[in-house]
This record gives C-alpha cells, sequence and structure tokens, in this order.
C-alpha cells in the first residue's frame, strides 16, 4: 500500500514519523472532478511546514498536465505539494527536478523542493556505495540473458564465461553481497542467486550502476568489429533513426593494445570521422545474442546517455529502452 510505503520511506531518509490526514472534505469540493479522480489527498507536516500529498492512482504520462494540475491546485489550497507515486519514469523525474516540483517515489527519490531536501535512492547499505565494473556485467547479464541463470555457474565457471580472473569475480561477488543483492550459496563450489525479481533488483541498484564509458577519443578510419555505440546503436532499440557519426565501443585493455600497436588512424581526443568511446567492461560480453546489428548491449547503451545532454526525443528512445527491459 503506497501511504504505508510513504510513511516507512520518511521515518528511514530523515527520520520523521509522517502522520497523514485526508484533506478536509470542504477543501475537496473546490478542486475539480477530475483531480479527484486521478489524485489521493492527504496533508502532513515535515519540520513544521505543511504539505500537501498527491497520492497518484495510476502512472504519470503528461507532464504538462501535471504541472498545470498542481499550479491550479496550488491556487485553491495554497499550501506546498509533493507528488507522490510508486514509480516515476526517469524522462519525468528530470522535468519534474528542472520544474522545482516536489515529488516522493517511496524506496527511491524523494525531492522536496520547499525545504531543500533531495534523497536519491536512499537506503541501509553502508559497506559500498559504488559497483565494480565486472560486478555491473553480472548484474546487467543477469536482466539481459534471463534464459541462461547465473547460478547455474559456480565462482570458477562465472570467471571462464566473463574472462575474469578468480579474484575478480570474488571481488564481485563481494561488492554485490555487500549491497545485498546476492546469497552467496554452496561449499566447495559456490554459486549466487540474486534476490529480487528484475524491476526490484532494477529499482535497487539503478543509481548504483555507473557510465560504461571510460574515455572518448577520434580517429579517421572506421574500427573493424567494434560494436556500434551511442546514437549508432539507439537506432536499433528504440524509434530513433542513427546519428550522422558513427560511434563505436572498446573494452579499455584492448584499445590502449591496439593504440600501441598504432591500429587507429589519426587516433586523438578532439575531433575525426568515428568517435570511439573506450569501455571499462568488455561490451561484447553482454551483447551477444542481444543484438541483431553488431551493437552495445540497450541497458548499457541506456548507461553511458542518461546522463549526458540529451533533447527530448533521446529521453524518450531512453525510456523505450528501460521499458522493453526492465518493466
Amino acid at each position: 500500500m503506497l501511504q504505508k510505503e510513504l510513511i516507512e520511506y520518511i521515518d528511514e531518509v530523515i527520520g520523521q514519523k509522517l502522520l497523514l490526514k485526508e484533506l478536509n472534505i470542504e477543501v475537496l469540493k473546490q478542486l475539480p472532478f477530475v483531480f479527484k479522480h486521478n489524485y489521493e489527498f492527504y496533508i502532513t507536516q515535515l519540520y513544521g511546514q505543511k504539505v500537501i500529498l498527491m497520492l497518484v492512482k495510476d502512472e504519470i504520462l503528461n507532464i504538462a498536465h501535471l504541472t498545470k494540475q498542481i499550479d491550479i491546485i496550488h491556487g485553491i489550497i495554497g499550501e506546498p505539494i509533493a507528488v507522490v507515486a510508486e514509480n516515476i519514469s526517469f524522462s519525468i523525474r528530470k522535468r519534474l527536478l528542472e520544474n522545482k516540483i516536489s515529488f516522493i517515489i517511496p524506496g527511491k527519490q524523494l525531492f522536496l523542493a520547499p525545504l531543500l531536501i533531495h534523497f536519491q535512492n536512499f537506503s541501509t547499505y553502508k559497506k559500498t556505495e559504488t559497483l565494480l565494473p565486472s560486478a555491473q556485467v553480472l548484474i546487467l547479464y543477469y536482466i539481459l540473458h534471463r534464459e541462461d541463470n547465473l547460478s547455474q555457474y559456480s565462482f570458477r565457471g562465472l570467471s571462464e564465461k566473463f574472462r575474469y580472473t578468480q579474484m575478480g569475480i570474488t571481488k564481485a561477488v563481494k561488492n554485490l553481497e555487500d549491497l545485498e543483492l546476492i546469497n552467496v550459496e554452496g561449499n566447495k563450489e559456490k554459486h549466487i542467486i540474486f534476490k529480487d525479481d528484475i524491476p526490484e533488483l532494477w529499482k535497487k541498484v539503478e543509481n548504483y550502476l555507473v557510465n560504461p564509458v571510460f574515455r572518448v577519443e577520434y580517429t579517421d578510419e572506421k574500427p573493424e568489429n567494434f560494436p556500434g555505440a551511442g546514437y549508432t546503436a539507439l537506432e536499433e532499440y528504440t524509434d530513433m533513426n542513427p546519428g550522422n557519426q558513427y560511434s563505436c565501443a572498446v573494452e579499455r585493455n584492448e584499445f590502449y593494445k591496439l593504440k600501441k600497436n598504432n591500429e587507429f588512424v589519426n587516433i586523438n581526443k578532439e575531433d575525426g570521422n568515428y568517435f570511439i568511446q573506450v569501455w571499462k567492461y568488455d561490451p561484447l560480453l553482454l551483447s551477444e545474442r542481444i543484438t541483431k546489428k553488431n551493437n552495445v548491449d540497450p541497458l548499457s547503451l541506456y548507461l553511458s546517455m542518461k546522463d549526458g545532454f540529451t533533447d527530448e526525443r533521446t529521453e524518450m528512445a531512453l525510456e523505450q529502452i528501460i521499458n522493453k527491459y526492465i518493466w
């Protein structure tokens, strides 16, 4: 129940016992019927400040409509308003932040503009705050390759499968254990078991996932066999058209080896005909059996683009990826 999750979340992140009171019936009568149909309204106090909570009954689909409705409600009630929802898409969250509209996603994010409070993906994980690239590979593979259950592999099997040393896999597993995302079972032959289904796992881990791009370079000749990345790859997984400049990806150690052997034509950091993303992990580990056009996998693609400069069409394309592969 959303109210219960909200109360527990506020207590967890800011230590306040939230008391919810239904909005006065006389005030509700002043609101257009459509608002009462789409939202539940409660009044509460945070740090002595009255706040009206709009609990969303269905998914938020149109930020422009929501903004106008909040303006109307604020004009009638005159108190700060916060939108509360089980989930809000990446693109709409971004627009809410830009417009300084308060919102709460229990268990995930809290933004209260009047009180200057912003918590993102707060949790009780204290042992680590980042993901190792190897741990991220395990998570993304688990999500993308559901037919190939990682619990069937021993640590040695994971080492062979992902071409990491056994020490590297052990560190990745410890990283995931610290975040309480997996259980480790077995004695002589140990196996990992992810605790949550994919949507719940994504909610927990999204803000720990890192941009796979370590650095970018340019070259004047198209590299052979590198998978497409950036806008080049976005065309395969979404409705976007490919970008004008071909982008591709390569694992960091492989890049330095090729660069040392002078395999690139006019490699530089400023400009060129082709754009190379140097990745923290091998993009080929995740894209096999996912891409049909020799591109990077869609979730690493999402992570490589979501925090960069994007227009509205690109934001919608990135949202398509999440809707298809997570929800």
